[in-house]
């Protein structure tokens, strides 16, 4: 008995129709290779995320690595002579001698590719002036005021150190003004003024030089910029602080930087404000964060006032 073509094909149709098979199986094929393209894009994708991965870590770990080389080499760059605050009548040297204990060097300043650079930078608080018109001390009237100066301690009548000031930073008696001098290859002293220093109020004062050009910042805002007639003069003498009775106020946080510090750095000094606690290795002076208002003036934010708004 033969059997019906057109029925078994039929049954065949049926039967690959409700298995879901293919007589060639095409489609099991095709299904294997997405999946394997599938798996080869993911691995792909992978691998790329990795490598991009491992870039950005070995870019982290590059700048770190190069921030700690620098913080290790150039911690002996920018000594903080002074930190926190001293009474501004006791004196103190800050001896440059590495061959004794407890010395802060100051290094020369490295040339850079404009010239020399350094930075200082000081707190000063002024008491003001007393009923007689005597400049900070009922003593020694009529005589400039010591704040810092780096050099020698063979100071003259006049109270000022001669002749080594690299730099040396000064109170004019009877009058409110800074007086900053320095040292050049050209000029012994070369001074420069500052006047009308807010009084009763902490100043930040910060001495930038940059080869032959000075500037002096106070409280972060640039007041005087002067070309010097030659290179400064660098010495190995000590630092030296309040001396000859120094002034009635307090001097806090005296650091040196071996670059000139750009406007950023100098802003963030300006902005943090001075340390008001007593540094037991500074002196034995102790109580006296407690007796400060705010310590900012504004002085130096309102140039158009003609220095009438000091509050």
């Amino acid at each position: 008995m033969s059997s019906n073509p057109n029925k078994n094909s039929l049954y065949n149709k049926f039967t690959l129709k409700s298995t879901g098979s293919t007589p060639s199986g095409s489609k099991s094929s095709s299904s294997s290779t997405s999946n394997s393209i599938f798996s080869e894009s993911n691995s792909l994708i992978s691998k790329v995320a990795f490598l991009l991965l491992v870039i950005f870590g070995f870019i982290i770990a590059l700048r770190l690595g190069i921030m700690l080389i620098s913080v290790i080499f150039n911690r002996g760059q920018n000594p903080h002579l002074i930190n926190g605050m001293v009474d501004a009548t006791q004196s103190l040297v800050i001896n440059q001698n590495p061959n004794v204990k407890g010395a802060k060097m100051v290094p020369r300043s490295i040339n850079q590719s404009g010239g020399i650079e350094f930075t200082w930078s000081v707190w000063i608080y002024v008491n003001g002036i007393d009923s007689s018109g005597n400049r900070f001390n009922s003593s020694n009237a009529g005589v400039y005021r010591h704040i810092f100066s780096k050099g020698t301690d063979s100071f003259l009548s006049n109270g000022l150190n001669f002749p080594n000031n690299a730099p040396g930073l000064y109170l004019t008696p009877y009058k409110n003004e800074l007086l900053l001098i320095m040292n050049t290859n050209e000029v012994i002293n070369e001074e420069i003024r500052i006047p009308d220093i807010p009084l009763n109020k902490w100043v930040n004062v910060i001495i930038k030089c940059v080869n032959t050009t000075l500037d002096v910042y106070i409280n972060g805002v640039i007041t005087k910029s002067t070309n010097l007639s030659g290179v400064p003069k660098q010495n190995y003498g000590n630092v030296y602080v309040a001396m000859n009775g120094g002034f009635n106020g307090y001097i806090s946080n005296l650091w040196y930087f071996s670059r000139a510090l750009n406007s950023v750095d100098i802003q963030r000094i300006a902005f943090r404000g001075p340390t008001t606690k007593t540094n037991a290795s500074n002196t034995s002076s102790s109580g006296l964060q407690l007796r400060f208002p705010n310590y900012l003036s504004l002085r130096w934010y309102f140039a158009d006032s003609k220095n009438g708004y000091n509050p």
